[in-house]
């Protein structure tokens, strides 16, 4: 991951906070309606419940930000209408690679990957272990669909934040999200963005550069 995209270097105490609270204004644009997005779950390929889930999500989390990082990924929301794209290392552009693009197709810099649905779990989890400590999602495994379910309390006047995470073939491919602000659902396809998505990415760069006399 390139410098610019980095995750902050934290306090693991901030970590579960960044991992939800990151999810629901990964926009720099703000905060999303609260119009409900009907969405259809990915058929999981995990049948039955691990017998450790915490490691068991743990694993697959790890794999899917370094496969997002080595690969790139593209994630839509709000029923295709904003996009959060990275791509790999090779194909930073002056040192950036990450990109949103809003409902009206305008393009902001991502400076960190706990904006993907891909890597926010991961960044948690590895901020927690470089701290030598324990990081509580409130994670819950549904047998009956296969997905992993992250459950962060934001206090007494708000609903709790809740994430459902739906996997295929070791990977998190689909992100349910349930706020105070409203639902929606973060589509993961993994693998290197689209010419017009790269495209987005150098137009945040030029004029994020211009704008700042560099």
């Amino acid at each position: 991951m390139s410098r610019k995209a980095l995750v902050a270097l934290i306090p693991a105490s901030l970590a579960a906070a960044l991992l939800l609270a990151g999810c629901a204004n990964s926009s720099p644009t703000g905060t999303p309606s609260t119009t409900t997005e009907p969405s259809t779950s990915p058929t999981s390929t995990i049948t039955a419940e691990p017998v450790d889930v915490t490691e068991a999500f743990r694993e697959i989390a790890h794999a899917s930000c370094d496969k997002a990082n080595a690969e790139g990924v593209v994630e839509s929301s709000w029923g295709g209408t904003q996009k959060a794209i990275l791509v790999p290392d090779s194909m930073a552009y002056q040192d950036f690679s990450a990109v949103f693009v809003d409902e009206n197709g305008v393009p902001a810099l991502i400076w960190e990957t706990d904006s993907f649905a891909a890597c926010n779990a991961s960044n948690t989890y590895s901020l927690a272990e470089e701290a030598g400590q324990e990081v509580d999602l409130g994670l819950t495994f549904n047998e009956t669909d296969g997905t992993f379910q992250t459950t962060l309390d934001q206090g007494p006047d708000q609903d709790p934040f809740v994430a459902t995470y739906s996997v295929s073939n070791g990977l998190i491919v689909q992100q349910h999200i349930d706020a105070d602000w409203g639902e929606t659902t973060v589509e993961v396809t993994y693998g290197i963005p689209s010419d017009d998505d790269i495209l987005m990415l150098q137009l945040a760069v030029d004029t994020f550069l211009a704008e700042n006399g560099q």
